[in-house]
């Protein structure tokens, strides 16, 4: 019952975060019943390429559209679309999480965090509207060439711009009140480090650090997930190795983070040593499905989100190095002195008291 009181005092202590916890509620809702009935619409699709599955033709190349596709490698690319579908409900869910988590704990990183995750579900829904109308103008195209009856219908593109624009006014209100709570909430890094110019100015660098740690875990785990599923539901040739090496690497995001975030805290050169040859790996990996399978299959959406994860991982190399630059520079010693202080509260309430303060980084 605490805990459920101190939310609500905390969604209800300004104007802003009022309006920035009901955007969000209202964003989750609208997107998420919209993205529904688009999967709908997508899956419909989907199954009425399964009935042409068996007129499959491969040798008649002259009846053939689009390079050599038949009809069940374009129930792939809708496979595909409606995988995305999927993913940017999950995200969204988790989004709004994200939302309430940060207004609990009054942490502008994760505000600033949200603000960028919505900017990239902008991408993704522009980059929906046209791989829709790219795909299904294809398949109608070897549907009318094939004197089939039934082609597929254009009713998700509508669905489709609608999402994209309420996105865009979502996003907006994302950002202006997520920049009102950034100023509210920004006096926790004054209270916790003081108004030593360079201290801050590490604390700030850390904190850069934990937002990528954020994104590498969240969308760097569902990059690499839907990269996975790709690969299975790829059956051209035989995957095997690449499909496990696939799955350790998206095994591998979570311990990964985690390995930093304790690196970077203790400052241990050598957790940030393996932070960064994983990150390279993750490169790597990246650039190899993109080259090898994601490109030929004219996959918009993976291509943009693989070549933002790879985005991500660099950004995150280059601010993991700036953070390791000011190790033994007196910001662990903050770090030692706050987890003191929290023990000592919590061993003075009994073990059941709570902290006083919560600084940005929880």
């Amino acid at each position: 019952m605490r805990f459920y009181n101190k939310l609500w005092a905390r969604i209800t202590e300004s104007r802003w975060t009022i309006s920035y916890i009901s955007f969000a509620v209202l964003q989750m809702i609208i997107a998420i019943v919209i993205e529904a009935i688009i999967l709908q619409k997508n899956e419909n699709s989907y199954e009425t390429l399964t009935m042409y599955m068996g007129d499959d033709d491969k040798e008649n190349f002259e009846k053939i559209v689009y390079k050599k596709y038949t009809y069940t490698q374009y129930s792939k690319q809708f496979q595909s679309i409606i995988h995305g579908n999927i993913w940017f409900m999950v995200f969204e869910a988790f989004l709004t999480a994200l939302c309430f988590s940060s207004v609990f704990f009054q942490n502008t990183i994760e505000v600033i965090s949200i603000a960028i995750i919505n900017v990239c579900l902008i991408f993704f829904a522009g980059v929906q509207i046209y791989q829709s109308n790219k795909w299904i103008v294809r398949v109608n195209s070897q549907i009318e060439l094939d004197l089939k009856e039934i082609s597929l219908t254009k009713d998700v593109i509508p669905w489709e711009a609608l999402q994209l624009v309420l996105m865009i006014g979502f996003t907006s209100a994302s950002i202006v009140f997520g920049y009102k709570l950034y100023k509210q909430f920004g006096w926790n890094i004054y209270k916790e480090i003081g108004a030593n110019i360079q201290m801050q100015r590490m604390y700030r660098t850390y904190l850069v650090f934990l937002l990528l740690l954020k994104l590498d875990l969240l969308l760097l785990m569902g990059f690499q997930i839907l990269n996975l599923v790709f690969l299975f539901s790829d059956a051209e040739e035989d995957q095997t190795t690449t499909i496990i090496i696939q799955s350790i690497m998206v095994a591998s995001v979570i311990p990964i983070v985690g390995l930093a975030l304790w690196g970077v805290r203790r400052e241990n050169q050598v957790a940030m040593f393996i932070f960064a040859v994983a990150s390279v790996a993750t490169i790597v990996n990246f650039i190899y499905i993109l080259a090898k399978f994601i490109i030929n299959r004219d996959e918009y959406l993976l291509t943009l989100l693989d070549i933002l994860g790879i985005l991500i991982t660099i950004m995150s190399m280059v601010i993991a190095y700036l953070a390791t630059r000011n190790f033994d520079r007196g910001l662990k010693n903050h770090f030692q002195k706050r987890d003191h202080e929290d023990a000592v509260n919590l061993e003075a309430c009994g073990g059941q008291g709570q902290r006083k303060r919560f600084s940005i980084d929880d």
